[in-house]
C-alpha cells in the first residue's frame, strides 16, 4: 500500500504575515498558483467543506470544520485582460491559531475529503508530517506533491503511525487476499493477540540479523491482517444498523480501545519472540516492588530480586506503542533499575519532552525507521532496537 491509495493530492507551503489572519491577511484568501489550480483539477471554481487541524508541541491538536471556496478573482475580466488570479478563500478564523513559519498542508483524501492540517514550525509534529509526505523543503510559495513521490511513499510502520498520530479521518485499504485469509482461519471473530502476533511472523521472512527490520516488518503484517478482518466484521455490523446513537457510540468506542489496546500488545509480543531469537534471558511482566509489573527485566524476575546479584547488570525495558504522557509510568516499576529504557513507536516526541526525560535517566528504545522524526540532537542519544538488543547482551555476557 502507497500513499497514494489514501491521499489523491498533497500541497503544501510555509505561511507568511499575509496569510494569517489579525497579522496581514483581511480576507482570509491564500494565493493559489498553479500548484492549486493542478489540487483542484480544474479552472472552475471550486466550493466545499474542509477539516482544519493544528499541531503544536505540548498541546492538544485543535480541530475545526469550515468551508472553502477556490475562485478567480479576475474572472470578470479574464476576458479582456487575460489575466486570472485564483485564490483560496475560507471561511472562519482558524488559521489565526497559526503564526509566521508554520506549515500549511492542503490535503485531499481519495474519497474526497478536504484537510488543512497545519503544523508548527520545527515542532515533532512537522518532522513527522514531513517524513509522511516525503517534503524535506518548503518556502511562501504552493507546491504540490506529485503523483511520483504520493506512490513512492509506503504506508509502513513509519506513516500509519504517523497517520494514526495525527486521527484524520482516512481509510487504509485492506487487500481482498488478507479479509479471505482472515475469514477462513477465524471466521468472524478476533483471535488473541499472540495468536495474531504468530500469525503475522509466519506470514513473512526476516533476517534475524537486522532486528529493526524484523519487528518493522511483523508488526507492519499484523496490522495489515488486523485491519482486513476488522474491515470485514465492521463492515457487516454498520450494514446491520444500530438501534439509537447511544449504541453506535459504544460500539465506536469499543473499536478504538480494541485498536489502541492490541498494537501496545503487539509491540510486547513481538518484542518477546525478537529477544528470544536473540539468544536473551528476560522475564515478561515481572513482579517487582509494591506489585509493578514492567513490561521486561533482564536477566529474569529472579535475578532481580536476588540481594547477591549485581545490581548493575539489571536491565529493564517498558513498552509503549505511544508515550506522550504515559512515559513517567515506568520510573517507578523497578526501583532497583536507575536508568529505565522505554521501547515506543511514537514518532517524533517533542524537545522538551525528550529533556526531561534525559533529566530522568529514562533512554528511549526506538525502531530505526523512526529515528528520522527526531532532531539530530536527540538522535544522538536514542537507541534503536538492535542498538538496545547489544546492550542487554553485553550486561549478560558479564554475569557470572
Amino acid at each position: 500500500m502507497n500513499l497514494s491509495s489514501i491521499f489523491s493530492h498533497v500541497a503544501h507551503k510555509q505561511l507568511v504575515r499575509v496569510d494569517l489572519p489579525k497579522l496581514g491577511s483581511n480576507q482570509h484568501e491564500l494565493n493559489g498558483v498553479t500548484a492549486l489550480k493542478e489540487f483542484f483539477g480544474s479552472t472552475e471554481p471550486s466550493r466545499g467543506k474542509i477539516s482544519w487541524h493544528y499541531f503544536a508541541d505540548d498541546q492538544d491538536p485543535i480541530q475545526d470544520e469550515g468551508e472553502f471556496t477556490f475562485y478567480d478573482a479576475r474572472a470578470k475580466s479574464a476576458e479582456t485582460t487575460g489575466r486570472s488570479e485564483w485564490r483560496f478563500y475560507y471561511y472562519g478564523n482558524f488559521l489565526s491559531c497559526a503564526t509566521i513559519g508554520d506549515w500549511f498542508f492542503l490535503v485531499r483524501s481519495q474519497s474526497g475529503r478536504l484537510f488543512g492540517l497545519v503544523f508548527q514550525q520545527d515542532s515533532a509534529w512537522l518532522r513527522a508530517a514531513q517524513a509522511l509526505f516525503g517534503v524535506e523543503a518548503s518556502d511562501p510559495s504552493f507546491y504540490l506533491v506529485t503523483r511520483e513521490i504520493l506512490d513512492n511513499q509506503q504506508v509502513e510502520l513509519l506513516r500509519r503511525q504517523i497517520l494514526t498520530e495525527l486521527d484524520l479521518e482516512v481509510t487504509l485499504p485492506a487487500r481482498p487476499s488478507d479479509e479471505e485469509l482472515m475469514l477462513k482461519k477465524y471466521n468472524r471473530t478476533f483471535p488473541t493477540t499472540k495468536e495474531m502476533a504468530a500469525l503475522a511472523r509466519s506470514q513473512v521472512e526476516v533476517d534475524l540479523q537486522k532486528p529493526d527490520e524484523v519487528l518493522v516488518r511483523w508488526l507492519d503484517r499484523e496490522e495489515e491482517l488486523f485491519r482486513a478482518l476488522e474491515n470485514v466484521i465492521i463492515g457487516e455490523r454498520l450494514k446491520a444498523g444500530f438501534e439509537s446513537v447511544d449504541d453506535f457510540i459504544a460500539y465506536s468506542l469499543s473499536v478504538q480501545n480494541r485498536r489502541k489496546s492490541r498494537m501496545g500488545l503487539a509491540l510486547q509480543n513481538h518484542l518477546a519472540e525478537l529477544f528470544t531469537q536473540q539468544g536473551l534471558k528476560f522475564t515478561a511482566q515481572a513482579h517487582t516492588e509494591a506489585n509493578n509489573r514492567p513490561d521486561f527485566i533482564f536477566p529474569g524476575e529472579r535475578q532481580y530480586h536476588d540481594a547477591a546479584f549485581e545490581v548493575a547488570l539489571l536491565v529493564m525495558l517498558g513498552v509503549k506503542s505511544t508515550s506522550k504522557d504515559r512515559w513517567r509510568q515506568v520510573l517507578t516499576e523497578a526501583d532497583k533499575i536507575r536508568r529505565k529504557h522505554l521501547c515506543t513507536l511514537e514518532p517524533g516526541i517533542s524537545t522538551k519532552q525528550t529533556d526531561e526525560m534525559v533529566r530522568q535517566e529514562l533512554t528511549l528504545v526506538v525502531p530505526a525507521t523512526l529515528h528520522e522524526t527526531y532532531t539530530r540532537a536527540q538522535r544522538e542519544w536514542l537507541l534503536s532496537v538492535g542498538a538496545f538488543i547489544e546492550f542487554a547482551r553485553g550486561k549478560q555476557s558479564q554475569e557470572p
